[in-house]
């Protein structure tokens, strides 16, 4: 079975429950799975989270710059770009664009 972060967050959830202390649980799960326990940090900030009263286990949505797409208004400017300068590095279409770099190599290798 592969420990995914709910599975292991789960586990987490039902030591906290049961009373027992992140150093307890710390080492129960690294008696149980050994390398692929969750580290000691990951536990222990679990543990905070259930205090403040959290209770469910995946991941928050994340805020920040969503995905580029590759749109033709992308590869327009990209092409722009090469044709003035044949040298021009991926960080200079990145910073001129506001894109990112799998979009850049997909536009220069795949369209």
């Amino acid at each position: 079975m592969e420990l995914t972060r709910e599975n292991s967050r789960a586990m987490i959830y039902y030591v906290f429950r049961s009373g027992l202390t992140q150093k307890q649980c710390v080492d129960q799960m690294i008696s149980a799975f050994g390398d692929e326990a969750p580290s000691k940090t990951t536990i222990y900030r679990w543990f905070a989270e259930f205090q403040r009263g959290r209770v469910k286990l995946s991941d928050d949505p994340r805020q920040g710059r969503p995905k580029t797409e590759v749109t033709q208004e992308n590869i327009d400017s990209v092409r722009k770009l090469t044709e003035e300068d044949r040298h021009v590095t991926y960080r200079e279409i990145q910073a001129t664009l506001d894109i990112g770099m799998s979009q850049i190599q997909i536009i220069l290798h795949e369209q």
